[in-house]
C-alpha cells in the first residue's frame, strides 16, 4: 500500500486514539470508582518545584468489588500529607478524606508519621446517579461527534490519496479505513457501557448500605423492602 494512503489512515488512527484517551480521562474525573487517573490533575509547588502525585507518594487503589471506591496515598514524607490533601481538595472536593493508621501502629498511637491519606469516592445516591449518567452521556456524545468529524475529514483525504491508485488498492484502503472507525466506535461504546455499569454498581452499594442502616430486609433482587431506593437489574 502506498505511503500516502498509509499516512492518511495513520493520522486518522492517531486522532481517534487521542479522543478515546480524552474520554477515558474525563470518565476518571467523575470519581465513580477508584481510578489512579483521577489523580492526574494533581500539582503542587514545593520549594519552587512543581510536584506531581508520583513525586510525593505511593498510590494504592482498592480493586475488590465491595471496596473499589477507595484510594490510599502513602506519603514519601509525613510532611507531604497536608500538601497532598490540599491539592486533592482543590481538584476533587467531592471526595471524602480521612487519615488512616498503618497496620503496625498501635491503636492509641496518634503519631502523624504512622498515618496515610485515604480518598473515598462520593456515595452514589439517587441525585448523584442521575448527574453521573447525564455526564457520561455528554462525554460519550462529544467523543462520538469528534470521531464523526474526523471520519469526514480523513475520508476526503483518503479519496484524494487513492485517486491515482488501482481500483483494488483503493477498495482495500477504504475497507481498512472503515474497519478502523468501526473498531474505535465499538471501543467508545464499550467504555461508555462500562461506566454506566460502574454507576449502577456504586448506586447498589449505596442502596445496600442504606438498607442496612435502616434495618430493612431485602428482596431476592437485593432491593430494600419498604424503602424508596430501587436497585437496577
Amino acid at each position: 500500500m502506498k505511503h500516502k494512503i498509509v499516512n492518511v489512515i495513520s493520522k486518522a488512527q492517531e486522532r481517534l486514539l487521542g479522543y478515546i484517551g480524552q474520554m477515558s480521562y474525563e470518565y476518571a474525573q467523575l470519581c465513580i470508582k477508584a481510578d489512579p487517573s483521577s489523580l492526574l490533575g494533581f500539582e503542587e509547588v514545593i520549594n519552587g518545584k512543581t510536584m506531581r502525585m508520583e513525586d510525593l507518594a505511593r498510590v494504592v487503589v482498592h480493586d475488590s468489588e465491595d471496596d473499589n471506591d477507595k484510594i490510599d496515598i502513602y506519603p514519601n514524607d509525613p510532611g507531604f500529607i497536608v500538601c497532598i490533601m490540599g491539592g486533592m481538595m482543590s481538584i476533587h472536593p467531592e471526595m471524602q478524606f480521612s487519615l488512616e493508621k498503618y497496620d503496625e501502629a498501635e491503636e492509641e498511637d496518634d503519631n502523624p508519621e504512622l498515618k496515610y491519606l485515604r480518598l473515598t469516592m462520593p456515595k452514589v445516591n439517587d441525585d448523584r446517579r442521575k448527574l453521573l449518567l447525564a455526564a457520561i452521556a455528554a462525554i460519550d456524545e462529544q467523543c462520538k461527534v469528534n470521531h464523526e468529524k474526523m471520519k469526514v475529514k480523513y475520508a476526503a483525504e483518503l479519496t484524494t490519496a487513492t485517486m491515482t491508485e488501482k481500483a483494488s488498492d483503493a477498495d482495500e484502503a477504504k475497507k481498512l479505513f472503515e474497519q478502523l472507525f468501526d473498531n474505535y466506535k465499538r471501543m467508545r461504546e464499550r467504555m461508555t457501557e462500562e461506566q454506566k455499569e460502574n454507576v449502577n454498581k456504586a448506586y447498589m452499594r449505596y442502596a445496600r448500605e442504606r438498607a442496612r442502616e435502616e434495618g430493612i430486609n431485602r428482596d431476592e433482587k437485593g432491593n430494600p423492602i419498604g424503602s424508596t431506593l430501587k436497585l437496577e437489574d
